[in-house]
């Protein structure tokens, strides 16, 4: 009987030092999660300007002013020349300049934001979610939108069709 009664209190005694233990070590692992990595250093304002210099040079398509120019001369040259009949006369044209207008617009909105991110010392990566809608403003802007907008007013400057497989 006494050897049962033993067993008994040593089962419990190992039993409640295993319980102890696993408390412990769940205690240091919180404390081990919970520690918050430093935030990353600021930037200064000249830091801050090399590296807006730098990401905007690394995701700015090298086509994309001289479409952005091209785009705004086309405007003066045709769209801001043409009284309301012409304008209406040329099915889907104000939807296209509307588009054309919006991803410009939506450009010059994000370069900003970034920038001013910049600029406050923040070291804006390239998976940023204002880099990536940028990066698509650009694409869409030069690669889609204008094009088709030129194809409206002059029908004979559209595009060729190019094949990946004859380049």
């Amino acid at each position: 009987m006494n050897s049962i009664f033993y067993t008994v209190i040593t089962l419990l005694l190992l039993t409640a030092v295993v319980l102890l233990l696993m408390r412990e070590f769940n205690k240091s692992s919180d404390a081990e999660s919970a520690h918050v990595p430093a935030p990353p250093e600021r930037l200064s304002k000249e830091e801050g300007e090399d590296h807006f210099s730098v990401l905007m040079n690394a995701i700015t398509p090298v086509w994309y002013w001289r479409v952005n120019h091209e785009y705004i001369d086309f405007l003066h040259a045709t769209i801001k020349r043409m009284n309301m009949v012409e304008i209406n006369s040329i099915p889907d044209l104000f939807e296209a300049q509307r588009r054309c207008s919006d991803l410009n617009s939506a450009v010059y909105k994000y370069y900003d934001n970034i920038k001013k991110r910049c600029l406050n010392g923040e070291k804006v990566s390239h998976s940023d979610l204002e880099v990536m809608n940028l990066r698509q403003c650009f694409r869409e802007f030069s690669l889609e939108a204008y094009p088709s907008l030129v194809v409206l007013v002059w029908p004979e400057y559209q595009r060729p069709v190019i094949k990946p497989d004859q380049v």
